[in-house]
């Protein structure tokens, strides 16, 4: 087999594995500080249900690096899981063969790779969300999460050179960023940053949200400013027709040529 097979598959596997590890080495240099010590010798965990354990342990439990029960919610949690994983592993594998076949936009790929961390926020704020029995924000939430997988469709959707660039596909990429932007600006980053009203985590949390406003900011130029950049591909030509052996017709053929969409317009 072709290692082109290959590759789009093992690549597109670093992503749900690389960017949890990430996110656990950030935190922990950011809040190591703050971290409480667990000796683990004498700690001990009274809401686990230990079915998982059966026989092996019951009651109070020991130490565990990972604690779950048999509920409904943990059910939920697993399932978001599984598809924000395989979700991320698909769209990883096929950009990667695009790549390969040398038919995709890259400003495309960078929109894509600048909107995982939205995603990722969004999967991490639904799972503690379940997690803690914790919904005051959960509207909040979906509405940024599902407005910003129909932008991030869109991306990928173009990250195609086959697919055509339409002003529909970019005002719905670009009205969604103006609305993150307005709509999480006014919400709580004004607030809890500028005005000191956020605690130490909601502070560290809208910083973070910087990048956030970046990647919307970089949504909104780049969208407006893709389907104004069609270069022309100059190819001049002098091709002889001889009608006769004393008359010669001379035609001056020039093409320009969309490295988007690959469609070649020939005028003469």
């Amino acid at each position: 087999m072709r290692l082109s097979i290959w590759i789009p598959g093992i690549l597109g596997i670093l992503g749900p594995i690389v960017i949890p590890i990430s996110h656990m080495v950030v935190l922990w240099f950011y809040w190591q500080n703050y971290a409480r010590f667990v000796d683990r010798r004498f700690c001990s965990c009274s809401c686990w249900d230990t079915v998982f354990k059966g026989t092996y342990e019951s009651g109070i439990a020991s130490y565990k690096h990972l604690y779950f029960n048999a509920t409904e919610n943990t059910m939920k949690i697993w399932i978001l899981t599984v598809i924000a994983i395989i979700a991320l592993y698909e769209c990883a594998k096929h950009l990667i063969s695009l790549m390969i076949l040398k038919s995709v936009r890259y400003s495309m790929i960078f929109l894509f790779c600048l909107s995982i961390f939205s995603h990722y926020y969004g999967w991490w704020a639904f799972l503690n969300y379940y997690n803690d029995d914790f919904y005051s924000q959960w509207n909040h939430q979906m509405f940024f999460t599902i407005t910003e997988l129909l932008s991030t469709s869109v991306v990928f959707h173009l990250a195609n050179l086959e697919n055509i660039v339409t002003p529909r596909k970019v005002l719905s990429v670009v009205g969604i960023a103006i609305l993150h932007i307005v709509a999480s600006g006014f919400d709580q980053f004004i607030a809890n940053v500028f005005k000191g009203e956020g605690l130490l985590h909601q502070v560290h949390i809208n910083l973070n949200g910087i990048r956030f406003y970046l990647q919307n900011f970089y949504n909104i130029n780049q969208q407006i400013y893709m389907p104004f950049t069609f270069p022309i591909t100059p190819y001049k030509t002098l091709e002889t027709l001889s009608t006769s052996p004393m008359h010669t017709n001379i035609i001056l053929t020039c093409t320009h040529t969309d490295i988007h969409t690959k469609h070649t317009y020939t005028i003469q």
